[in-house]
Order: structure tokens, then C-alpha cells, then sequence
């Protein structure tokens, strides 16, 4: 945990210095898989790369961000 919590910590400070905003080791996972997903990457190695155990944990992590970027994208086409 505490290594997690230092990475985290270093992570926010680049992202500040990059102009990027905060990331994280939750970013990083989250640009990985959607990456690789987005290039037709097969779900069960997705899967086995995060570490999961179960291929429908991977489906419903995946189906979390395709809504977030529903609702981004809804709110871009909202803002007027």
C-alpha cells in the first residue's frame, strides 16, 4: 500500500509538471487496457494482464469506461 500511495504521489507530481493534470497508477491501468482494447486486443489477454481472475471482472471494468466516455462526450456536446 505505501508503495502504491509513493508511486501515486510522484505520479501526480509529473502530471502537474506536464500540464496533464493528476494521473495515477489507476490511469496508467486504465490507459493500458483501454488502449489495448481500442486495438481489437483479445479481452482474455486484457484480462490476464490486470491481473484478473475472472474474464467477466475484465468485461465490466472495460463496460466502466466505455460510460465514463459516453458521459465526456455527452457533456462536450452539452456545453454551450
Amino acid at each position: 500500500m505505501y508503495f502504491t500511495r509513493a508511486i501515486n504521489k510522484r505520479m501526480k507530481e509529473v502530471g502537474e509538471q506536464l500540464g496533464i493534470g493528476n494521473i495515477s497508477t489507476y490511469t496508467a491501468r486504465h490507459s493500458f487496457a483501454t488502449v489495448l482494447k481500442r486495438a481489437g486486443t483479445n479481452i482474455a489477454y486484457i484480462s490476464e494482464s490486470l491481473g484478473h481472475q475472472d474474464l467477466k471482472t475484465t468485461e465490466n471494468y472495460l463496460a466502466s469506461f466505455e460510460r465514463e466516455e459516453r458521459v465526456k462526450n455527452a457533456e462536450l456536446l452539452t456545453r454551450f
